[in-house]
């Protein structure tokens, strides 16, 4: 088993210190994380108190947003169960280049379960992508009907909180479906 840099271990640590500011040199060093490196920092994660955790994510996002060759995936996967909704929400913001199929699951279970309306609302969001590759027939039958189903699921049901039902409806407008249109026609 390869060994933790040190440098990147200093960084992790420093992360972890409320007392030092965050930097955002050494947190562009936690792009493309090994194994390893992923392993220690989700060790240290569960000691750094949430303020600080939610600080921390919304630094990844923007840093991902400025400056595309910069990848925090592994890391923002890893924050789709954190105990913070705050970072939940803003770890699924942060996949929004990712088209992996994998997160489909993860996402409708979040949609479908979560505690958090900001992160039903944020999974809603995050779907629409894949959506918009069902209709493109770029995305495979499974898969496509799998994040078409749990869209009209949400948009049959009259319960869910305004802001969910609306990122879903926002999510589904791209599917060719009778009950999608009826939706939009509603609404």
């Amino acid at each position: 088993m390869e060994a933790v840099p040190s440098n990147i271990k200093q960084i992790i640590n420093d992360m972890a210190n409320n007392d030092k500011p965050l930097s955002n040199t050494g947190l562009a060093d936690l792009s493309n994380l090994s194994p390893e490196e992923l392993d220690f920092l989700d060790q240290v994660w569960q000691t750094i108190e949430v303020t600080r955790r939610r600080k921390i994510i919304v630094r990844l996002v923007e840093l991902a947003e400025e400056n595309f060759e910069l990848n925090f995936d592994s890391i923002f996967k890893n924050c789709l169960k954190d105990p913070d909704a705050e970072v939940r929400a803003k770890a699924i913001e942060g996949l929004w280049e990712n088209e992996e199929t994998v997160l489909i699951t993860p996402f409708i279970k979040m949609l479908n379960e979560d505690s958090s309306e900001m992160v039903q609302a944020a999974a809603a969001k995050a779907l629409s992508k894949y959506a918009m590759l069902a209709e493109l027939k770029k995305l495979g039958p499974s898969s496509s009907s799998r994040v078409s189903q749990a869209l009209l699921a949400i948009l049959r049901d009259k319960s869910k909180p305004k802001e969910v039902w609306r990122r879903a409806l926002e999510a589904a407008a791209p599917l060719s479906l009778p009950e999608v249109k009826k939706s939009i026609d509603e609404a």
